[in-house]
Order: C-alpha cells, then sequence, then structure tokens
C-alpha cells in the first residue's frame, strides 16, 4: 500500500476492542505510513486488546507522527505497557500524542509505559494526556524516568488533572522529566 497518512474517526460507537488487535494488524500492513491519527473516545474499549493493537501499528517502520484518542472507554492499564512495547517498535517516531482521559488507569500501569516511550529515541514531541483516571501519583517518578530517556524532546505536555495525585510525589516527577536535555 502506498498510503502515507491516514485519520480515522470512530467515537461515540459501540466498539468493544475485541477487534483493536485486528484493526492494528490491519493498519500495520500500510507499510509507507508516516502519519497516523485515530479517534475511538467514547467507546466501550477495556483495554484487553490495547496491547495486540500497539504489536500490529508497531509494524510501521516508517510512522514519524502517531496521535491516538482512547478518551472515555474503560480502559484499566493492565495492557498499557505492551501497548507502548508495539508503539516503540515505531523506530522514526518524531511525535507522539497519546489521550486516554476518562478512563481506570492507575500509576503502576504508567511505569512499564514510561519505560518504553523512553526508548523511542528521536521523539521531539510527545503529548500525554491521563485526566480523570485513578492515578495516585505514587509511581510518577518511575513514569518520569521513562521519559526521562526521550533526550531530543523539545516539547512535552503532561496532564493529570482529575486524579488523586498529592503533592508528595512531584518532585520525582520533576527530577524524570529534567533529564530531557533539550526542554
Amino acid at each position: 500500500s502506498k498510503l502515507t497518512s491516514l485519520h480515522l474517526v470512530f467515537n461515540n460507537n459501540r466498539i468493544t476492542g475485541e477487534n483493536l488487535g485486528d484493526l492494528g494488524a490491519g493498519i500495520g500492513c500500510c507499510s509507507e505510513l508516516t502519519s497516523l491519527h485515530l479517534d475511538l473516545s467514547g467507546n466501550q474499549i477495556t483495554g484487553e486488546r490495547l496491547g495486540d493493537f500497539g504489536a500490529g501499528v508497531g509494524w510501521c517502520r516508517k510512522l514519524t507522527s502517531l496521535h491516538l484518542e482512547f478518551n472515555n472507554n474503560q480502559i484499566t492499564g493492565e495492557n498499557l505497557g505492551y501497548f507502548g512495547a508495539g508503539i516503540g517498535r515505531c523506530s522514526k517516531l518524531t511525535s507522539l500524542g497519546l489521550e486516554f482521559n476518562n478512563n481506570r488507569i492507575n500509576e503502576k500501569h504508567l511505569v512499564p509505559f514510561g519505560a518504553v516511550v523512553g526508548r523511542c529515541s528521536k521523539l521531539t514531541y510527545l503529548h500525554l494526556e491521563f485526566n480523570k483516571n485513578q492515578i495516585s501519583g505514587e509511581n510518577l517518578g518511575y513514569f518520569a524516568d521513562g521519559i526521562g530517556r526521550c533526550s531530543k524532546l523539545t516539547s512535552l505536555g503532561l496532564w493529570f488533572s482529575g486524579n488523586q495525585i498529592s503533592g508528595e510525589n512531584l518532585g520525582d516527577l520533576g527530577a524524570g522529566i529534567g533529564c530531557c536535555s533539550e526542554l
């Protein structure tokens, strides 16, 4: 396929995620894809197949820009690390935007996710939204350690509004982000 840019919007439907892996595999067949924007917000996705989806998208080796929206679903985050590992195989990725607002993700699932995002060595732009989840902030430092490995970042946006974060661990978050020498 000679497709280089793909924008799909399936928000506010009844998608459960059972075929999410198939969607990822189909997208992964687009070997020339450099830009992907997919909006699956407002569905009934639990995240069980999120890792399979990420693995499929990971076959898009020429991908430089990726923006995925999974807002207002029922994602618990248990497969967030596997999802990130698939995305991390996109070795040419320079721009990554992920929105997981209003789901059921807690911070223990952010740690492996942050670690694999940290492997995206060419990222210059990173935009992550985790508003209105179940994040207490306890492991945000470990999450930020992974993000801190993105040494070429020049633009970083992290959103954690509407969670249960206390101020105790914000220093750890700042220390991890502080390792991004180009910010």
